[in-house]
């Protein structure tokens, strides 16, 4: 059984091979070929970050939603906490507020990596097939001394090939709608110091109008 699973494997590992490998015998000159087909390689590698991302942001979440929410309803209770002059609650309030916090944003991180996994795999099957390239610099650098290996043109490559599917991404179908993982989806809608402020005048403002009423006003 062991030796039929790796069989697979290594079946699968030439296909795979043989699809990678294709663009780079696109054009006869090997210098062309090796850009353009880094660049395809760049492209797979973003789309199947692309692919990944939403498949996580689907099954997580709802624990997602849960942390955020509860993020969102202690925070406001924090704020409510610090209005009554509650300074216990208050600080078991934030605290908890502050931990939910960071979970979400630590899911979020982990979440964003799923963007970037092909890329190692990428730079790993190339160092099986170009280990030896290396390209002479016009002058020598600290350091790196006067050539670079095979590495620096898919790193900055992807970097380039990403910017310009930020700008295209927009206008391609399906991906032109990110799964929705912003704190507008929360449970309850998140209060600031500001929304604090502006309810608290709306409650003096209130009950100076009923102070100020007339006898014949109250009885109508």
């Amino acid at each position: 059984m062991g030796l039929q699973v790796i069989d697979i494997l290594k079946q699968l590992y030439f296909y795979l091979d043989a699809l990678l490998i294709a663009p780079y015998r696109f054009f006869d000159i090997p210098e062309i070929g090796f850009f353009f087909g880094t660049f395809v390689l760049c492209v797979w590698c973003i789309l199947l970050g692309e692919l990944t991302f939403r498949v996580v942001a689907r099954a997580n979440s709802r624990h997602m939603n849960k942390i955020r929410a509860d993020a969102v309803k202690m925070h406001n209770l924090s704020i409510q906490a610090i209005a009554g002059k509650d300074k216990e609650s208050y600080r078991s309030c934030n605290k908890q507020a502050n931990e939910a916090f960071g979970k979400y944003f630590f899911n979020m991180i982990t979440q964003g990596a799923a963007y970037l996994w092909p890329l190692p795999f990428a730079l790993a099957w190339m160092a099986t097939r170009f280990s030896e390239v290396e390209f002479e610099l016009l002058f020598p650098l600290p350091i790196m001394g006067d050539t670079l290996g095979f590495a620096a043109v898919p790193v900055n490559l992807y970097i380039l090939t990403r910017i310009f599917w930020g700008r295209l991404k927009p206008h391609v179908y399906f991906f032109n709608r990110d799964p929705r993982v912003g704190i507008d989806q929360g449970e309850e809608e998140m209060l600031s110091w500001e929304d604090l402020g502006q309810r608290q005048l709306q409650l003096k403002k209130s009950l100076q109008e009923k102070e100020t009423a007339s006898p014949g006003d109250e009885r109508k």
